[in-house]
């Protein structure tokens, strides 16, 4: 290329998003691509951001972007400053055969049982990014690092938390051929089938038809290789390849207990791994009552997604105020927090579930209100106070109360215990 395909990329994204909406242009757009041989629909999904302009090889980034020019005569993605005349000639002979789509079953050799959830062999580069084309490796937001939330057209949509740093500089490593071969694991499960087969006489091991493929670590690795792969096709890098068949909640925990070169927020590994029984009372509300979707994973909540509070405030509240000790304590707090959370939310519907961001100048959805909400919850249990009453009570709370705001606006914030002690300790 005569210039960094980053640069075409965020040229092509803007022009792409400008266009997105317009049918007969993406008809026409679509038109020339199928006749390079691309297969029908390729562009639909790009510009729905189904598939990213970072994963694609260069041949089809350059067909993309001749395309996209020819229809909108944009400068900014003319694929005659970006590629050279013999990139452009051998890109239109771009012809997509169904055999460059990997599907399911695969058979890989020389592997190595460790027991019967977990399997180590080695891999070539270009086939995880074969897969990953192929749309067989997913990325899985219940078991991996918290997500960052896109806004859309159809909405806010959660998007890998990806380090775009850390790609390009593991990226450029593997085509210098300076990068040393790491390992990428993935999970591969389902409830309904038995995922794999080892066959331990041939030392094969079979991904069946109908399983799941998710990534478990290596997310940034096959993010460079993709991109490195873009660039040099050709590129001979072996990865060493570990295969798990763990159920969601193995999952979150082996995800918890390991550590990658992007590190995981403390808050997401806690999370993961559940450890506290406090903990397991928060993945209840998570999974169970109407916050679901409303629990930030990490230090801090997400206006945009709708967010109320954090993991770490729920599970650090309901530890000082309930401390449940065994997993039997555990289950009958979760089980009362579910209902009182159902009655709350209930109640102020739009404060919490369709409108939460037109109340953030009121206190009544803060994040560290939900401290407050578990002492009030523990209130209501010790003197068995109907739930229906809870309603009444809340709208009674004086949100303007001088030392309630001091509280709440205090420049430590809202993960400082301090803060947080004060909050439970003003509803007690």
């Amino acid at each position: 290329m005569k210039k960094d395909r980053d640069i075409l990329e965020s040229n092509l994204k803007e022009v792409i998003d400008k266009i997105k909406h317009k049918k007969k242009i993406i008809e026409n757009i679509n038109k020339e691509l199928v006749s390079y041989g691309v297969t029908s629909g390729t562009f639909n999904e790009i510009s729905r951001g189904d598939t990213s302009l970072n994963s694609l090889d260069l041949g089809l980034l350059c067909l993309v972007s001749l395309s996209v020019h020819n229809e909108t005569k944009d400068l900014s993605i003319s694929p005659y400053d970006f590629f050279t005349e013999k990139e452009i000639s051998s890109s239109k002979k771009y012809v997509v055969s169904e055999n460059q789509n990997i599907k399911l079953p695969i058979e890989l050799n020389d592997v190595v049982m460790i027991d019967l959830e977990n399997y180590v062999t080695k891999i070539k580069l270009s086939y995880l990014v074969q897969m990953f084309h192929s749309q067989l490796i997913t990325y899985d937001y219940e078991t991996q690092r918290s997500a960052k939330y896109k806004r859309t057209k159809d909405g806010v949509v959660p998007v890998p938390d990806v380090n775009k740093k850390s790609v390009e500089d593991i990226s450029q490593h593997m085509i210098d051929e300076t990068y040393l071969a790491d390992m990428i694991t993935l999970n591969v499960y389902s409830a309904e089938i038995e995922p794999l087969y080892y066959d331990s006489k041939n030392k094969t091991l079979t991904l069946n038809e109908g399983a799941t493929i998710s990534i478990l670590d290596g997310f940034h690795r096959l993010q460079a290789g993709v991109r490195a792969i873009s660039v040099n096709p050709n590129l001979d890098l072996e990865m060493i390849l570990s295969i798990r068949s763990y159920d969601s909640d193995t999952a979150k925990k082996y995800f918890g207990q390991i550590n990658t070169i992007n590190v995981v927020k403390p808050e997401r590994i806690r999370e993961l791994k559940s450890e506290k029984h406090s903990d397991i009372v928060v993945r209840d509300l998570q999974m169970k009552s109407d916050l679901k979707g409303k629990i930030a994973s990490a230090s801090r909540i997400s206006e945009i997604a709708g967010q109320l509070t954090t993991f770490d405030i729920l599970s650090y509240a309901i530890d000082e105020v309930f401390g449940p000790t065994t997993k039997l304590e555990a289950m009958e707090v979760s089980n009362y927090l579910v209902d009182f959370f159902n009655y709350l939310v209930g109640s102020f519907v739009d404060e919490f579930l369709e409108n939460p961001n037109g109340h953030r100048d009121k206190l009544i959805n803060h994040p560290l209100m939900f401290a407050g909400y578990v002492q009030i919850a523990k209130n209501f249990k010790e003197q068995n106070k109907p739930l229906g009453e809870l309603k009444a009570f809340v709208q009674d709370i004086d949100f303007t109360d001088g030392k309630l705001v001091e509280i709440i606006e205090d420049k430590r914030g809202i993960n400082n215990r301090r803060i947080r002690n004060k909050i439970i300790e003003y509803f007690k």
